[in-house]
Order: C-alpha cells, then sequence, then structure tokens
C-alpha cells in the first residue's frame, strides 16, 4: 500500500510541451467542457464532478491517472493517493486508482465551495519516514519465535506491517533469538489472562510475551495491538487503518507496556464489516464459547439422537430423568469420540460441548420438577441439576472439556441453592430484555415496562445476573442488538456503561449478536460504530468518559470519513439522548411497531437531524464514506417522517406533510443507488414500497403511535384513515 517516497515534480519544460500537445476529450456527454481526461477510468470522476459544481466550476480541470505527459510521478501514492497542482490556467488531479481520483475530486469540489484551490498530496510514500528500536534502524532487526502456526502467522503480519509502515524488509526466523531481535513468545502467567501481552525494549532489542491461554489469538492481538498503541496506527484490526504520518519513531531501550483483555471470551458482533484485514480471528479470545441451543443444534451422534421420540430437539426434556440422563451422557461421549477420532485434541482446538437448552418455554411439569421448582424458585435448578450430572459423568473418562448452558426463557432465575460446578459454564441471555437503556438498570423502571414481560426491564435482569454471579464466576453475557432495518437501536452511547458493569460484576465472556438486518457493508443504523467500541473497551475498560468520547471520534472518522464525522457524530450523541428518554423495551419490535422510535421527541429533531445528514452526505471523501453517510441518512429520514406526520397531518399542515413527502422520496433512489432490494431492508414485518408517501406513513408510523399513545399522555389522531390502517388497529 505504501511505497518509497518520490518526489513529485512538475518540470517546465515537460509541462509546456503536454500543454501544447495534450487536449484528452471528455469521456462522454454528460461532463463538463471545462473538464478533461487522460484515461478512460476517470470518466466517473469527472462525472461526478460536472454533477457537483456544474456551471459553478471555476477552472479547468484535467483529471487522470496517466500522468507521464504533465511531469508528474504519482507511482509512491498510495491506493487511495492523490495530487492537485496548479498547471497555470488549469488544476490538474492525477492518482493511480479510480478511488484516487474519486477522492481527489471531492477534495477539490470542497475547497472550490470553500473559495481557495491550494496545491494538496494525499498518502504519498511511507507514511513513517524511519523507525529506530533501541538506537538502531527498525530494518537492521530479525523477528523471531517458535515454530507454531499461530505466532508465526502474527511474526509474518508484523513483518508485512512494518514494510507498509516505512519501507523495511524484517525477515522471520524461528532459531534461536541473536541481537539485535524482535522476540514473540509464548508465557504461561495468569495475569495474562487468555490474550494479554506485554512487551519491554532492552539492549538487544524488542521482547513481546503473548499469554499462552489462547494461542490461536493471542500473539495476533500482541501485534495488532502493540502497532496501534505505539505507532499511533489506528483502527488496524478493522480495516479501516490510519497510520500518524511521523519523520521518527523511536522505541528507547528502557521503554515498556502491555495490555490483558477485560473478558476471557469476546465477540463484539456478527455479520461485522470491515472484517479482520486477516485470515484468523482477532475476536474469539477463548478456546470456550458462549452457548447456543446445543440440545437442539448438536447432532451428537449418539442412540438419543436417533430416536425421534426422545430427540434433543422439541420440547424440553425431564431434565430431572434417571433415564435422560444415562442417554444424554451415552451421547455425549458418542460425540467426543468421534471429535477425538477425527484428531481434535481436548483443551486444545476442541475446549467445550454445548449442552444449553433448545429455544422453547416448556418445561417438564411432572412431581420431581415441580418440587424442585417450588424449593429453589426456578426451573434453572432442573438444568443445573443435569448438567452437573452430565459433566462430571463424561469428565470420569474425557477431562478438560467445559459444558455449556443457558440462563434463558425461563431459566434466568438463578437457583437458591443448586450451584453449577466448575465444568459448567452459564450463558445469561438478555433477550427481550430492555434494549433502551443501560444494562445495569439505571434508566429503566419497573413501572414502564409495557413493552416487556414482567421481570424484563433491567432492573430485574441485573439482580437475576447477579445472582448467578453469586453461583459461580463462570458466567457470560449474551448481549442483544439485533437491527430492525431503520429502526437499529444506538448503543455507542451504552457501550462503555454496559461493558463497564458486566466487568464490575465479574462476568467472565460477552457476546454481542449484532445483525444489522441488510447487509455486513450497508447497515442503516450504527451498530459497527458500537462493535469497534466495545472491542477497544475489551482492551482498556477502565478508560474514562472523556477517553472514550475522544474515541468515539477517531472511529466515526474512520468509518465515515474525517469530514462527515462532526455531522455523524452530533447525530449519533442525539439519538443516543433520545432513546435514553423512551419507554423500556427490547430490539426485537419489527419496523411496522416501532416502540423504540420515541416519536414526540424524534419529530422535534428532526429538521436539525436531516441537516446533519446532508451535510454528512455532502462532506463524503470518498464513495464508500458517502454510501455509509447515506444509508444511515435513510433511516434518519424514515424515522423523521414516520414520528412527523401524524401530528402534521392532524393539525392540517399540508405545507408540513408535503416536506416530509419530499423527504421521504429520498429513500427509495438513494437505496436503489447502491443495489439494495427494499423489501430486504427490514428485520421484521414491513411490506411498503417508499412509493406512496401517505400510505407508507399511515401504515407504518400509526402502530408507532398507538404504542406510545400511554407512555407519551398523547392523544392519538382520530381523523378518518384508509381502510387498512383501521383494520391494521383491529
Amino acid at each position: 500500500m505504501m511505497k518509497k517516497a518520490l518526489c513529485i515534480t512538475l518540470a517546465a519544460v515537460m509541462l509546456a510541451a503536454a500543454l501544447a500537445s495534450c487536449s484528452p476529450a471528455p469521456t462522454s456527454a454528460n461532463v463538463s467542457a471545462r473538464i478533461r481526461t487522460t484515461s478512460s477510468d476517470a470518466a466517473d470522476a469527472a462525472a461526478w464532478l460536472t454533477e457537483r459544481l456544474g456551471e459553478r466550476l471555476p477552472d479547468r480541470v484535467v483529471i487522470g491517472t496517466d500522468a507521464a505527459d504533465y511531469g508528474v510521478d504519482v507511482s509512491d501514492l498510495e491506493d487511495d493517493g492523490y495530487v492537485i497542482r496548479s498547471l497555470g490556467d488549469e488544476f490538474a488531479l492525477f492518482a493511480n486508482t479510480t478511488d484516487g481520483l474519486d477522492r481527489a475530486v471531492r477534495k477539490y469540489a470542497k475547497m472550490v465551495e470553500a473559495g481557495a484551490v491550494t496545491d494538496a498530496t494525499y498518502h504519498e510514500g511511507y507514511r513513517v519516514k524511519r523507525i529506530e528500536l533501541a538506537g538502531r534502524d527498525i530494518g537492521e532487526y530479525t523477528i523471531y519465535c517458535e515454530n507454531e502456526d499461530y505466532i508465526l502467522a502474527s511474526a509474518g503480519e508484523l513483518s508485512s506491517l512494518i514494510a507498509e509502515a516505512c519501507g523495511a524488509q524484517l525477515s522471520v526466523s524461528t532459531e534461536a533469538p541473536a541481537a539485535p531481535y524482535i522476540l514473540l513468545r509464548y508465557v504461561d502467567d495468569d495475569a495474562l489472562s487468555t490474550c494479554g501481552y506485554r512487551w519491554s525494549v532492552g539492549e538487544d532489542g524488542l521482547t513481546v510475551e503473548c499469554s499462552a491461554g489462547y494461542k490461536q489469538s493471542s500473539s495476533h492481538c500482541a501485534v495488532m495491538r502493540f502497532l496501534e498503541k505505539r505507532l499511533d496506527w489506528f483502527g488496524l484490526y478493522f480495516g479501516f487503518e490510519d497510520l500518524s504520518p511521523s519523520e521518527l519513531v523511536s522505541i528507547e531501550v528502557g521503554e515498556s507496556g502491555g495490555e490483558t483483555n477485560a473478558f476471557q471470551h469476546f465477540i463484539p458482533g456478527t455479520d461485522d464489516e470491515p472484517k479482520d484485514r486477516f485470515d484468523h480471528s482477532y475476536s474469539q479470545l477463548c478456546g470456550i464459547s458462549h452457548a447456543c441451543h446445543g440440545l437442539s443444534n448438536n447432532k451428537f451422534g449418539g442412540e438419543l439422537s436417533k430416536d425421534p421420540d426422545r430427540a434433543w430437539e422439541g420440547d424440553q426434556p425431564c431434565y430431572l430423568d434417571d433415564a435422560f440422563l444415562e442417554a444424554s451422557v451415552e451421547d455425549v461421549k458418542t460425540y467426543i469420540k468421534n471429535r477425538v477420532g477425527q484428531g481434535a485434541a481436548i483443551g486444545e482446538d476442541f475446549c467445550y460441548i454445548d449442552i444449553a437448552a433448545g429455544d422453547n418455554p416448556y418445561w417438564c411439569e411432572c412431581k420431581k420438577c415441580t418440587a424442585m421448582l417450588k424449593a429453589e424458585g426456578t426451573v434453572a435448578a432442573s438444568v443445573v441439576t443435569w448438567a452437573n450430572a452430565l459433566s462430571e459423568e463424561v469428565n470420569k473418562e474425557y477431562k478438560g472439556l467445559v459444558y455449556q448452558t443457558f440462563a434463558y426463557y425461563g431459566t434466568n432465575k438463578a437457583p437458591k441453592t443448586v450451584a453449577p460446578n466448575e465444568l459448567v459454564y452459564v450463558t445469561f441471555c438478555y433477550d427481550t430484555s430492555c434494549d433502551m437503556h443501560a444494562h445495569d438498570g439505571r434508566d429503566c423502571s419497573v413501572s414502564n415496562n409495557e413493552h416487556l414481560a414482567a421481570g424484563h426491564d433491567n432492573v430485574s435482569r441485573a439482580a437475576q445476573l447477579e445472582a448467578w454471579l453469586a453461583l459461580t464466576k463462570n458466567v457470560y453475557v449474551w448481549y442483544y442488538s439485533m437491527g430492525q432495518g431503520f429502526m437499529t437501536l444506538n448503543y455507542v452511547d451504552m457501550a462503555l456503561e454496559d461493558m463497564r458493569y458486566f466487568h464490575n460484576v465479574g462476568v467472565k465472556g460477552f457476546y454481542m449478536e449484532s445483525h444489522d438486518g441488510v447487509t455486513k457493508d450497508t447497515c442503516f443504523g450504527t451498530l459497527r460504530t458500537a462493535r469497534w467500541a466495545m472491542n477497544e473497551l475489551m482492551w482498556d475498560i477502565d478508560m474514562t468518559d472523556e477517553e472514550y468520547s475522544a474515541y468515539l471520534d477517531r472511529v466515526i472518522a474512520g468509518i465515515y470519513g474525517a469530514d462527515s464525522a462532526p455531522y455523524i457524530r452530533a447525530y449519533v450523541d442525539a439519538t443516543a439522548k433520545i432513546q435514553r428518554q423512551g419507554p423500556c423495551t427490547h430490539c426485537w419490535w419489527s419496523a411496522a411497531r416501532a416502540p423504540t422510535l420515541v416519536p414526540r421527541l424524534t419529530a422535534s429533531a428532526f429538521d436539525t437531524h436531516f441537516e446533519l445528514m446532508e451535510n454528512a452526505i455532502r462532506s463524503a471523501e470518498c464513495a464508500a464514506s458517502e454510501m455509509r453517510s447515506t444509508l444511515l441518512s435513510a433511516a434518519c429520514i424514515y424515522r423523521g417522517c414516520a414520528a412527523s406526520y401524524f401530528d402534521a397531518y392532524e393539525a392540517g399542515d399540508d405545507e408540513r406533510c408535503a416536506e416530509l413527502a419530499r423527504r421521504y422520496a429520498l429513500i427509495l433512489p438513494r437505496l436503489e443507488k447502491y443495489g439494495m432490494d427494499v423489501q430486504k431492508c427490514w428485520y421484521g414485518g414491513w411490506d411498503g414500497s417508499f412509493a406512496d408517501f401517505k400510505a407508507d406513513m399511515e401504515q407504518m408510523a400509526w402502530s408507532a403511535w398507538k404504542e406510545h399513545a400511554r407512555f407519551l399522555g398523547v392523544t392519538v389522531p382520530t381523523r378518518p384513515t384508509p381502510d387498512r390502517v383501521a383494520e391494521a388497529l383491529g
């Protein structure tokens, strides 16, 4: 990506010849006559600039990836780099790629709109001109590590990234280290948890010690985190990396540092974009994952799995039935035997067995189960009794495995006395709990949970979680953030409080189920921002509120671009504040009902929010940033229209209704621009088309108002509506 810097020259003699002889024509009729291109791949950039500035284009402009005739050397530009140069009576915009040209024309357009166009260079040459380690140039060093797959891959990553940063090519060796060295090695040290690391610099070089607790990730995390922290290489994990320019990075003898992961198991989401730029995962920080309906999802291969009348699927079994225990033990043993026979090593690449309950609340009501329920206050007691017995029996033959079970769907309440043994891990699920507010319950009210089942407010859930933690230290949290298309909640504000809380009460593992509801790169909400922030909190759980805010600024700039970031941040903060004032409800609500909308507050802020998002789109520094801002704007527009429509309709404000319709009409072409099927933009019940504003609003927004009427103390509009709305209201 970064090449050795070469001076970009504008030779006067070559320039004069070029201006006299070169006059490439516009590529198509939709390009201004004031724009010329030097290469066919510049057509889109030329068309974009024409559309943006039109008659306001003040200069003659030449655009292209072919700059040879202009005396401009672009060979040292990164893929997204560009040069903007004044050539007397015209400006030249050159790059190596179409991405670079796209960024160049956007930069030029914004300079024109600001009233001053100047020469500019973006991402030329190596960002770091020189790295010194213990007083020597980094190029003098060799990277040493043991001959083990994961740490070898990490050593290769380190070598590649150093070359990318400054051009130095470091070899990797598995022999005994010789000075000057960079040494990567595993250490058995509980202080480093499963994936922590520490580093120090001596006279002979740099030593990086990685936890042996989970080799699949620890050395990779050590390399990435060291470079992020010591070279200020922000976002390296996520592919939006921004290495701060520097003439010299000097790492002196005596310097040291390190970090320890806050949770032994941590996955900050699924359907994440962008993925880790490397092949192996950085988020799976422990060999023991969270539970996930193992009773119904796993086919263990034993006799119980084969018997349709006693299968793992369907209603819950009787967990106190001796025959069920015997059959499940044999089933699990068969499964383990098969895995080991296929080459799996227990305790290394085979660490746990998921025996968590199926996804239903149909618990056994026999005399034994009912008696235990009365004695312990929860059906979880029967489940734990069975899990303990199964794990202890199987452990006699196959040691070193963990058995996972749930606190979920009837078992969130912990038993009074029946505690899981040390082999059993509990995954506590916040499913259908309040996702509008912090999960410690500080903003929830048990009297304001009209959208939740009894006991699902976060005050009650926090008490249940802490009761489990009083029984066992092996508790994971399953944190829900199910994207609802345009109704996706804002978790950015809550992430800091939630992860602090879970860490402080002793939660061992953390999993955020995060589906954007569309595709990996087309999120309508801010879940990606929340996931990135949560990953940093994993390593810096003690960061202050101010540090977290500053980190969010960098994350948002990485995702949406630096120029759009201030507008996005203002929108994120504003919507978070509104969400905090809404009712207790969970993230599963479909867009058609939308109790997460908080209509009055959203409506009153809609004009401000709309302006923020339009400014973010216009300020985008590249096509990808524009796409992300545009998709977020679609959610902003939808929510604002849905929240505003009935007030304007009831008041007979035709002018406001017309303005809402104009904004609403922006959604469909903006989605189609990125090839999106509007029918796949939702995780929930909506069958609108964006084509008929009034009909869509009456279908969508009415039910949202109905849901909120009692909470807000407002009158639901009573003017006539189409038949389908009347039907929806029953």
